[in-house]
């Protein structure tokens, strides 16, 4: 009886590899966002809500300031400090109101940002580690720790403009913004962004919710649930640009009947505070700043 010959078993190739690799990262967000989050947890880190919490007291000018600050420190700084400086903001969220939530909301944003981006970093060279190609884990432990910590370092500053949109009307941005002599359609710019960021999320959570009551993926797993609802929010993108749009309508207006840019200065009901607490996060801004460029 001759001898038999044994199946050629394909060995993947780095381009398959690469693609696995990328989909399977691809997918860790998703379920973060999708899931662990959701779009109603989004519209609570990307909108006002009204409190009496600290940042809440804060002048408007003084959290501007503070963000411009913190983003200079942690573009210019050291690995470190970007780590410290965008931990204490994390930490800050308790201070928010439904502090708690909050904490846990912008902690899974920060690690779903940063898998994104270090993963997208990674794939193609985690790819020739897999299949044999790379120089295996000599990379994986001299050059990952840092890229990690680097993302999340930087992540800080966009931690710290959540807390400014979650903390601040639009009607303030725009007394501070033209209090400092930006232009018109800039600052303009700037507030319907403010406004209309929250309204689409709120406009794709409603859409979406109802192809979810209709049955749209209530035939699958329950462990696919994260990724029928992102693809509910795809589909809900048509229909959500369309009512903003329409809403724009609405806001053109709002300011023409306010008459948004007629006169160099606007009258004001209240006056914003500046207090000790200002006064403190400007020194804690600065001296980052400070530090991070002498660093």
């Amino acid at each position: 009886m001759g001898s038999e010959t044994p199946l050629a078993v394909p060995y993947p190739t780095e381009d398959a590899v690469e693609l696995l690799v990328t989909l399977g990262g691809a997918l860790v967000p998703v379920y973060l966002v999708f899931g662990a989050i959701g779009l109603t947890g989004m519209r609570e880190i990307t909108r006002f809500q009204q409190s009496d919490a600290f940042y809440y007291r804060l002048n408007p000018a003084t959290k501007l300031a503070a963000l411009f600050m913190v983003a200079l420190g942690t573009a210019a700084g050291g690995l470190y400090l970007g780590v410290v400086s965008t931990t204490v903001i994390l930490v800050s969220y308790v201070t928010l109101s439904r502090g708690a939530r909050k904490f846990a909301l912008g902690a899974i944003f920060t690690l779903s940002v940063v898998w994104a981006t270090v993963w997208g970093s990674l794939s193609e060279r985690l790819s020739a580690v897999i299949v044999g190609l790379g120089t295996g884990s000599r990379f994986l432990h001299s050059y990952l720790p840092w890229l990690i910590l680097s993302e999340y370092g930087i992540s800080g500053t966009f931690l710290f403009a959540l807390i400014l949109i979650m903390t601040t009307t639009p009607s303030s941005v725009v007394r501070v913004l033209r209090r400092i002599g930006v232009p018109n359609p800039l600052t303009f710019s700037v507030v319907v962004g403010m406004r209309t960021v929250p309204v689409l999320i709120e406009t794709i959570n409603s859409v979406m919710e109802v192809q979810l009551m209709r049955g749209f993926g209530s035939r699958g797993s329950r462990s696919l649930g994260p990724l029928y609802v992102f693809a509910a929010a795809l589909l809900s993108l048509i229909p959500a640009l369309i009512l903003v749009l329409r809403g724009a309508k609405n806001i053109a207006i709002s300011t023409g009947t306010r008459a948004f840019g007629a006169y160099k200065n606007r009258t004001y009901l209240a006056k914003p505070p500046f207090g000790l607490a200002d006064v403190a996060v400007l020194a804690a801004a600065g001296a980052f700043l400070l530090v991070a460029v002498a660093y």
